[in-house]
């Protein structure tokens, strides 16, 4: 049987159950107003609903009743019971579970309504989707169900009342309004409960943010953590809150410890707290210690807390390290850390827990960055630029005023500042004495004999030539030489004769004169052509007779030293350059024009030949002109004028040497550029001499900066800049810019 009541009946008095109205009409009243003030109290639930279901219970004289609330997932759990198991849900089989989906079905009704149940009644099946057993009353007992609502008239959960069946049938219809009423007043302690939880909420929220304001509201580590301390303890309920920061690789600092003005890091308690932090941080995970130690701690963590707790003796103790999340590096330890200590923790500690780590949230980053400020080096220079910023009224005219400084101290510097303009140049490595070596007269090589290194003395042969030209007048020289020599002797036997006649012997003798004359000439002839070839194999033998073994051969030979140097040294040699061509040129007809092997003196002094740009020499040349741009070196023939040349050498790029550059070896014309492919411009062949000695008139260059001599390599690419004097910083930083500016724009009007 179901009923469910449309009014509240007025507990009046009237026909034979008046006696019984009445006296639960008086209990009925209190009832509603224990009811109310119980709504209207701060009790927690459970204290709530234990006073609340006893009154209910008592008012009535119901033998059992409970509370069922709906928990986060929606399901009804028991919140308060009394006596519930003495009604006999247990006593037969399934009773229980009828229960339970009366239960479900009255809590799933929309709008929500009470319910009366007779004993072993069923309840009429509801608008939701039916159990697995039908909804049932299976005890001796009449079963009375309200709903308790929300504010919305959502279900939140359900007062139920066991009544005992011998009461006047007309009495339960009162019973079920004043059960419906009382779920009213739990209804409203919901609310009031909510009201409250909420002005707790907006008030929290209030200290959180005026935490937060005060923490962040400077940099230096010491007020941050001073403010963290204090303002935290009260913040969390606790009796003493510490803080910590690392400032450096693993030590920790006690910054502050709230009440105590002054942190005395020399106390035993500071020293114990401090290794307790160290230990903690060190370790990575919080700490939590109850009253008893757990035996999983690490030693270290372990040790520092034995010793901390005798120093201190709290029952509730948390470290809590806090780490901000710029802080990526995990294998390090977080940046400050945070001790809570209670001496006399609630049983409920949950929401201790829960206020240490909003203010451990709210900590981390404020510490954070206090420390990092901490650890910006060279702060009293860039504090006192801060204060000027604030002096000048804000960010842009700081940003503003600061360009037009910098742009100010630019100008001045690059007009003010002097600066050596450099002349970049490339060129190659040489010895000063270098000779090539050609042919006397065009001939076929017929041997070459140096190779690629070779040292060779002066006149030596380097190359045998074969010419038939010359071989032709050699010959030719060489048969006039025997005709006449035939001639000569025939006429000495003819003026041997005793009979000749005077005119005969007159007419011989000028003959003989005349061959005598043609063959001198001739042996002169051939005697100038192997001079002139250097040939060796054409002189007449012992006998007077000519030579004839290879009359057209000819050499080309090494040349003497020209240098005063080179002769007084006397072991001085010539040295191949160039490679092997021993197979390109043997069998190869060779023309005086066309070099055959480049020879240098090595042990002589060296040179670098290098290839000005066009572009550079102006500079190169107007630094020459100045006598303020280029320097002076006296010598006994008067003074020459030089500019000093960095020289980078392409072998050895982290080093630079010193060169000179006499400006009596620059050349005067400007010739193409044929060793760069990309580049046509034309380019001016100057000489830059290296390591050059000390002397009586000029200090030569310092022996540092002097080339190795391991280093001299002919041909050696060479990077050169050469020094034009000092002018004003930014003309050698932009003299190209203002060159093109005057070549394009100036002269063009």
């Amino acid at each position: 049987m179901s009923t469910t009541p449309t009014a509240a009946p007025a507990v009046q008095p009237s026909g034979g159950g008046d006696d019984a109205k009445a006296k639960y009409a008086r209990r009925i009243e209190d009832a509603f107003e224990s009811a109310g003030k119980l709504a209207g109290s701060a009790l927690s639930p459970t204290d709530f609903y234990r006073e609340f279901l006893n009154r209910t219970l008592t008012a009535i004289d119901a033998p059992a009743g409970a509370v069922w609330l709906r928990t986060p997932q929606g399901f009804l759990q028991l919140a308060c019971q009394e006596n519930i198991d003495k009604v006999g849900l247990d006593a037969r089989r399934g009773a229980r579970q009828c229960h339970n989906e009366v239960l479900r079905q009255v809590f799933q009704f929309a709008p929500p309504r009470p319910v009366l149940l007779e004993p072993n009644g069923r309840m009429a099946p509801g608008p939701g989707e039916p159990g697995p057993v039908p909804p049932a009353n299976l005890t001796d007992h009449f079963t009375l169900f309200a709903p308790i609502v929300t504010p919305d008239k959502q279900p939140l959960g359900i007062l139920e009342v066991f009544q005992n069946a011998t009461h006047d049938p007309r009495m339960f219809p009162t019973f079920l309004n004043y059960t419906l009423q009382m779920a009213g007043y739990a209804s409203q302690y919901h609310s009031f409960s909510n009201a409250r939880v909420a002005a707790g909420v907006e008030r929290t929220y209030a200290q959180i943010e005026s935490f937060a304001r005060q923490i962040h509201g400077s940099l230096n580590p010491t007020e941050v953590a001073y403010h963290v301390a204090n303002e935290g303890r009260k913040l969390i309920e606790c009796d003493r809150l510490c803080v910590g920061i690392r400032h450096d690789r693993y030590r920790v600092t006690v910054e502050a410890i709230s009440g105590a003005d002054v942190v005395e890091k020399a106390s035993t308690h500071v020293r114990s707290l401090r290794r307790l932090m160290e230990a903690v941080l060190q370790w990575g995970e919080p700490l939590t210690f109850k009253g008893e130690k757990d035996a999983g701690l690490p030693p270290a963590v372990a040790h520092a807390l034995d010793d901390y707790l005798h120093e201190s003796q709290p029952k509730l103790l948390i470290v809590q390290p806090c780490r901000d999340e710029r802080e990526k590096d995990m294998t390090k330890p977080a940046r400050a850390v945070l001790v809570m200590e209670c001496f006399n923790p609630p049983e409920q500690t949950e929401p201790l827990l829960q206020r240490l780590d909003v203010v451990t949230k709210h900590a981390a980053p404020a510490l954070y960055n206090a420390a990092e400020l901490k650890r910006v080096p060279l702060k009293f220079l860039w504090w006192p630029i801060a204060r000027v910023q604030e002096g000048l009224g804000g960010k842009r005219r700081f940003i503003a005023a600061s360009i037009a400084v910098l742009l100010a101290l630019f100008v001045g510097a690059m007009v003010i500042v002097p600066a050596p303009l450099r002349m970049e140049a490339k060129g190659q490595m040489l010895p000063v004495e270098i000779a090539k070596i050609f042919p006397p007269r065009e001939g076929q090589v017929v041997a070459v004999r140096a190779k690629p290194g070779d040292k060779i003395d002066p006149n030596f042969p380097l190359v045998e030539l074969h010419s038939e030209q010359l071989s032709g007048e050699y010959n030719q020289a060489r048969n006039e030489w025997i005709e006449q020599s035939g001639l000569v002797a025939d006429y000495t036997k003819q003026l041997q004769r005793s009979d000749l006649s005077k005119e005969d012997r007159s007419r011989l003798s000028a003959d003989k004169t005349v061959a005598e004359g043609r063959s001198n000439k001739a042996l002169g002839d051939m005697e100038t052509l192997d001079k002139q070839y250097n040939k060796v194999n054409n002189k007449p033998n012992s006998k007077g007779q000519p030579n004839s073994k290879g009359p057209g051969n000819f050499r080309a030979i090494a040349p003497d030293f020209d240098t005063k140097l080179a002769r007084a040294i006397g072991h001085s040699r010539w040295t191949v350059l160039n490679d092997d061509r021993r197979e390109n040129l043997v069998g190869r007809t060779m023309r005086p024009s066309e070099e055959m092997i480049r020879v240098g003196h090595l042990e002589g002094p060296w040179q670098l030949e290098l290839k000005v740009p066009e572009r550079n020499i102006g500079q190169v040349r107007r630094a020459f002109a100045n006598p303020n741009l280029h320097k002076v070196e006296k010598t006994p023939k008067g003074d020459r004028k030089y500019l000093d040349v960095d020289v980078l050498l392409s072998s050895q790029t982290d080093t630079s040497y010193t060169g000179r550059l006499y400006q009596d070896d620059i050349g005067a014309e400007a010739v193409p550029n044929k060793n760069e492919q990309d580049e046509n411009e034309p380019v001016v062949t100057a000489y830059v001499k290296l390591n050059l000695k000390a002397t009586a008139t000029d200090s030569g260059i310092p022996e540092d900066k002097w080339v190795p001599r391991d280093m001299f390599t002919t041909g050696l690419e060479v990077r050169t800049r050469i020094r034009c004097g000092d002018h004003a910083l930014g003309y050698t930083l932009f003299h190209g810019v203002w060159e093109w500016f005057y070549e394009k724009v100036v002269f063009f009007f």
